[in-house]
């Protein structure tokens, strides 16, 4: 497990990090112990970019700064490939029920006692939840997803021992002005606007005066997999945004959606279930952070970017 301790996602916090976020990661995984308790399990649900995948393997140091843990209880299983395996597919189903029930068939090392197994971004194998309604015998199981919704939300009541579910979402104004006492409310407002409340963005923002492209990137691509909905449709996640802005008035209304991504309107119910369990709409408002308004004239410096009004108008 030496990978966590010069791990590339743990250094960018190092480089950026916005702190109250690091603490709502740790808190959202307070009941995680050291030692590894059989029988238990933990679900962190948040959209892309939050700091979930960071939160876990944060979680991860703390339980091997335990001397009495043996390293070779700790499983980790990155679901969807990362930048050093950009051809690999997510892990099927069969993989993570190994990965659960047979972890040495994955390639883990045989140990004594209960192991943590850690399922990163799980919600993109197909059929994960019922893997993980499964159980992990001899295990605790920590599993981070970007899909939320009622299946999500039911999954403890099936779950052969204790789980429980905990959120991460980015911060709203309020909260980041109780963060920063004595800032200027006005003048945070209108960075808000800028860089809404995802961690990285804030603490971006904070320290280089924008929001990286690298991190634009990752954004859109994380959420392009989660919508899901783009093989059935060739249309675009900046042309999405751009037509639900230009769209939506007080709520987002289907039909003029659907017209101006040249879909049917029940194409574009699909997509907006879609957008909603990924955590990046509220059906009743629409983008839930402004970043995401700003996400085509960042990912697309030639497009225009969005008045302050209009992001405001669906902020606060």
């Amino acid at each position: 497990m030496t990978w966590v301790s010069d791990d590339p996602e743990l250094a960018q916090r190092e480089r950026h990090e916005w702190v109250p976020a690091t603490r709502a990661g740790r808190d959202a995984l307070a009941e995680i112990g050291t030692a590894p308790r059989a029988g238990v399990a933990t679900v962190l649900v948040g959209p892309r970019g939050v700091g979930k995948t960071t939160a876990a393997k944060d979680l991860v140091l703390r339980v091997l700064s335990d001397l009495a843990v043996d390293p070779r209880a700790i499983l980790w299983v990155p679901v969807e490939p990362g930048p050093e395996q950009p051809e690999r597919d997510p892990l099927e189903p069969a993989d993570l029920d190994n990965a659960l029930r047979r972890p040495t068939r994955v390639g883990a090392p045989a140990c004594d006692g209960p192991r943590l197994v850690v399922l990163d971004e799980a919600s993109v194998s197909e059929d994960w939840i019922d893997v993980v309604a499964g159980g992990a015998p001899n295990a605790q199981l920590l599993v981070t997803a970007s899909i939320a919704g009622a299946v999500v939300e039911d999954l403890p009541a099936r779950y052969p021992g204790q789980m429980s579910v905990r959120y991460l979402r980015p911060s709203t104004l309020a909260e980041l002005l109780v963060a920063r006492p004595g800032s200027d409310p006005e003048a945070a407002r209108k960075a808000f606007i800028q860089h809404g409340g995802y961690p990285r963005a804030l603490a971006e923002h904070r320290d280089l005066g924008r929001v990286s492209h690298e991190f634009v990137e990752l954004l859109e691509e994380g959420l392009f997999k989660d919508i899901g909905v783009f093989a059935l449709h060739p249309v675009q996640l900046d042309e999405v945004i751009t037509a639900m802005c230009t769209t939506a008035g007080r709520f987002i209304e289907p039909a003029p959606l659907a017209a101006a991504l040249g879909m049917s309107t029940a194409e574009v119910a699909y997509l907006l279930e879609r957008m909603a369990d990924a955590g990046i709409i509220d059906p009743r408002r629409g983008l839930v952070d402004p970043l995401l308004h700003q996400l085509p004239a960042l990912h697309d410096p030639a497009a225009r970017p969005p008045t302050e009004q209009h992001v405001a108008a669906f902020t606060f």
